[in-house]
């Protein structure tokens, strides 16, 4: 299964391992980071990780949007935080390495960001689920931290050592 990078831009001196983009990093309220962040410039684009089918697509926090895509065996895989891309809607085939959206912004002083969720794609439901501290997420919520190992040391070259801690 071929599987691609999903911010080419992304600025690999803030790692996705650290607080407060890491999966499990603590948040306001008693809530729990349910993602990792990649940081990259407003307006980059974001990649299909793989070939998949989008299951939804919509609004998703301070004015961002998202897009969910069930990559097989990979599970369900949320892009938060960006601006969808024309014509990508339900039930679209996308391929590994296709535009799917747009690193947005929060406003703020946060910087622009590509937030990446894991789902196992064994329950059915909306992803969000705020009556399921502390993540306030659906049960089948993963961490994609290994995943993201898995394909940074070839997006970066090989230089995978320098951004694993």
């Amino acid at each position: 299964m071929k599987k691609v990078w999903p911010v080419p831009q992304w600025q690999s001196q803030f790692s996705y391992k650290q607080h407060p983009r890491s999966f499990g990093s603590k948040r306001s309220q008693g809530r729990t980071h349910a993602g990792c962040d990649l940081y990259a410039p407003l307006g980059s684009e974001v990649l299909a990780i793989s070939a998949g089918r989008v299951v939804s697509a919509g609004k998703f926090y301070m004015g961002t949007f998202e897009v969910s895509i069930d990559h097989g065996a990979l599970g369900v895989v949320r892009y938060g935080e960006i601006a969808v891309a024309p014509g990508l809607d339900l039930k679209s085939n996308v391929e590994a390495g296709q535009v799917i959206g747009y690193v947005a912004s929060l406003g703020r002083g946060i910087p622009p960001m590509l937030h990446i969720e894991q789902f196992k794609g064994s329950k059915v439901g909306p992803l969000t689920d705020r009556s399921n501290p502390p993540y306030l997420r659906r049960a089948d919520l993963m961490d994609i931290t290994p995943l993201l190992d898995e394909m940074v040391c070839t997006h970066l070259g090989g230089l995978c050592k320098a951004v694993a801690a």
